[in-house]
């Protein structure tokens, strides 16, 4: 019996770039030797189908501002708005609508299929992997990465009551146009440059110094960062939250764990810190973000800042109260509204 072929349809959830890496993909396993290529794809299918039944459950749901009137009750922007800005880490998930719920699953469902795909490339051909196949699967896992990303970055900006009511509704307009499938303008131009701006950190080696990151600032631009990333951060009326929000993108640490390693420079007397003394200063294993299950490390990198950034609004604590991307993306927010 042939191995299964893989097609896509007008309907199809896989975008462009998804289904050109697919497409790849299926090419080099069914030309390849591999004694279980026909197993490796029937499951590969098996996913794709599971993700279209994820994708149906969701378009089942009408768009989130559809439906707007139950009896006496009334929902809208301004309902979601209000609930959003009173929840908490805690309890957010409980006020989010069905359909917001259900795309979350289908993006995560993305990611896990991709990282499949990276596991069955791995099995396939080992080292010998085709470098565009393996750079095409690999850059597939963090866009879905990405995009949880700018789910999660969104949805703590409108739950910061500190900032402006028109900002936090044009935050929500945004989230809810990703649940909605339509994404708007300000998340069209924002997602390009979040992932330029975390293709470029990937890669980045940090040299940790006098934690003023001039250095990786270079690293930055010269591995394709996103200037407008590198300028915004550069301007002359930067706020000193969110220079210690860039600082801790560069470095890779919080602003806590910089403040530790700063004293620790001046009780030592040293200019500096090799990478290895760094890590044993603060326990931890790596400043880096690869790792062995694709997109957790630059997840966790993205998750650990974001969550200290909560914790410095909740408790009204010294440091940024948002992480260097949350201060991007306010800015395309805003752009938005002049």
């Amino acid at each position: 019996m042939p191995a299964p072929t893989i097609h896509f349809g007008p309907d199809t959830p896989f975008s462009f770039r998804e289904q050109e890496a697919l497409l790849a993909f299926w090419s080099a396993v069914e030309s390849g030797t591999h004694p279980d290529t026909k197993r490796f794809l029937e499951i590969a299918r098996a996913h794709v189908q599971r993700i279209h039944a994820i994708r149906d459950a969701l378009e089942s749901y009408p768009p989130v501002f559809q439906e707007r009137e139950l009896g006496a009750r009334q929902r809208g922007l301004g309902t979601l708005v209000d609930l959003i800005a009173n929840a908490t880490d805690a309890d957010v998930e409980m006020f989010l609508p069905t359909r917001a719920m259900l795309w979350r699953s289908l993006t995560m469902a993305r990611l896990n299929f991709w990282r499949l795909v990276r596991y069955l490339v791995e099995e396939i051909f080992h080292d010998d992997a085709p470098n565009e196949l393996a750079t095409m699967t690999d850059g597939r896992v963090h866009a879905s990465v990405y995009l949880k990303m700018v789910d999660e970055l969104l949805l703590s900006l409108a739950m910061d009551e500190t900032l402006d009511r028109h900002l936090r509704s044009e935050g929500v307009v945004s989230l809810t146009s990703l649940w909605d499938g339509t994404p708007s303008s300000a998340v069209q131009e924002f997602f390009p440059v979040l992932e330029a701006i975390w293709e470029a950190r990937r890669h980045l080696r940090v040299s940790v110094g006098t934690m003023l990151g001039v250095s990786e600032i270079m690293k930055l631009l010269q591995a394709g960062c996103a200037p407008q990333f590198v300028d915004y951060f550069r301007r002359a009326r930067m706020t000193q939250d969110e220079g210690m929000a860039f600082q801790e993108f560069l470095i890779g640490v919080t602003t806590e764990q910089i403040h530790d390693l700063e004293e620790l420079l001046e009780d030592t007397g040293k200019s500096c810190f090799s990478v290895e003394e760094a890590q044993a200063a603060l326990g931890r294993s790596t400043f880096r973000l690869d790792d062995s299950a694709a997109g957790v490390g630059a997840y966790q990198f993205h998750r650990e800042r974001q969550l200290q950034a909560a914790a410095r609004r909740l408790r009204n604590l010294p440091g940024p109260k948002h992480t260097a991307e949350e201060y991007m993306l306010l800015y395309f927010l805003e752009d938005k509204m002049r």
